[in-house]
C-alpha cells in the first residue's frame, strides 16, 4: 500500500506541476480575446491544433479513455484480474481529474460547436465522479476494495466490540451507547437526498464528538490509561463508522445504482463525440508532430 500511495503522490504532483507550468506559460495567450490570438507568437504552439495544444488534447483524451479500464477490471474483462479494486479506483480517479485538466488546456478555453457537448459531458463525468467516490466509501469494503457481505460486516463489528471490551474494559452497556456516535437513529428508512444529507451531517459532526469524547477520557484518566486513549478513540471511531454504514446500507445501495445509470449516458456522449472530433480533424488533414 505504501508503494501505491507513493506512486499516486508522484502522479498527482507531476501531473499538477506540469499543468500549472503549461498554464503559466500560456496565460498570455489564453487571456487574449479570440480575434487577437492568431497574431500572438504563442498561437502556433498553444492553439488547439498547435504542437502543445494538440499534444495536450491527445494526452487528455487518452486519459479519459483509460478510465474505462476500471470498469473492465471490476468485471475481469480482457484478462484484467491483477491488482486490488481499490488501487484501480485510485488510478481511475487520478485519470478522471488530470484528463479534463489537459483537455481544458487543449481547448485554450475556447468552447463551441458540437465538440462543446463532449467537453461538458466530460465535466459532468468528472463532477459526478466525486459524487460516486463519496457514495463508494459509504459501502463497507475489504482492503481489496470489494464490498463486504452482511455477514462480514457483522463479524467485523463483533471483532471491534471484543477489542473494546477486552483491551479497554468497556462494559457492554458502554459499547451499546456507541450508536449515539454514529449520529443516526432509525435512518435506515431514509432515501435519496435525505440519506445523503444525514451522512454529510454525520461526517462533519462525528469528529467533533470524538474530540469531546477524547477530552472526557483524558479528564477521567483513571478509566483508561492516557497512553491508550488515542488507540481507544481510533477503535471507537472505526466502530461508529461501521455501525453508521451498516445502518445506511439499504439507503445507499439504490442511490449508488441510480448514480451509475445517470453517469453512463454522459460518458457515452463524451466518447462518441470525441471520436467524431478526432475523425473530422484527420479528414481535414490535421496532423500532430510533438
Amino acid at each position: 500500500m505504501k508503494v501505491h500511495r507513493t506512486i499516486l503522490l508522484l502522479l498527482y504532483t507531476g501531473g499538477l506541476a506540469f499543468s500549472l507550468a503549461v498554464a503559466a506559460r500560456g496565460i498570455g495567450y489564453y487571456s487574449l480575446p479570440l480575434k487577437e490570438r492568431p497574431r500572438s507568437e504563442l498561437h502556433r504552439a498553444f492553439k488547439p491544433g498547435g504542437q502543445w495544444g494538440h499534444g495536450l488534447g491527445v494526452a487528455g483524451s487518452a486519459m479519459m479513455l483509460l478510465l474505462f479500464l476500471y470498469s473492465a477490471r471490476k468485471r475481469s474483462l480482457f484478462g484484467l484480474r491483477f491488482g486490488k479494486i481499490r488501487q484501480w479506483l485510485n488510478i481511475h480517479i487520478f485519470l478522471g481529474i488530470m484528463g479534463p485538466i489537459l483537455v481544458t488546456l487543449h481547448t485554450s478555453f475556447k468552447f463551441g460547436g458540437i465538440v462543446a457537448l463532449s467537453y461538458y459531458s466530460m465535466l459532468a463525468v468528472m463532477l459526478s465522479g466525486f459524487v460516486g467516490r463519496f457514495l463508494y466509501v459509504q459501502i463497507p469494503r475489504a482492503l481489496s476494495g470489494d464490498a463486504l457481505t452482511l455477514k462480514e460486516m457483522e463479524e467485523r463489528d463483533q471483532q471491534l466490540s471484543r477489542m473494546l471490551h477486552e483491551d479497554y474494559r468497556l462494559s457492554p452497556d458502554s459499547i451499546l451507547q456507541l450508536r449515539q456516535l454514529t449520529g443516526l437513529r432509525n435512518d435506515a428508512t431514509l432515501t435519496g437526498m435525505s440519506a445523503l444529507v444525514a451522512i454529510l451531517k454525520n461526517n462533519f459532526a462525528r469528529p467533533i464528538r470524538m474530540r469531546k469524547l477524547k477530552a472526557k477520557l483524558q479528564r477521567q484518566s483513571g478509566t483508561v490509561p492516557l497512553h491508550k486513549i488515542n488507540s481507544l478513540i481510533k477503535t471507537i471511531d472505526q466502530k461508529a463508522v461501521l455501525m453508521r454504514k451498516m445502518a445506511m446500507l439499504s439507503s445507499i445501495q439504490p442511490i449508488f445504482h441510480y448514480w451509475h445509470v445517470i453517469n453512463k449516458p454522459f460518458a457515452y456522449v463524451m466518447v462518441i463525440i470525441m471520436f467524431l472530433h478526432i475523425g473530422v480533424t484527420m479528414v481535414f488533414g490535421f496532423r500532430w508532430i510533438f
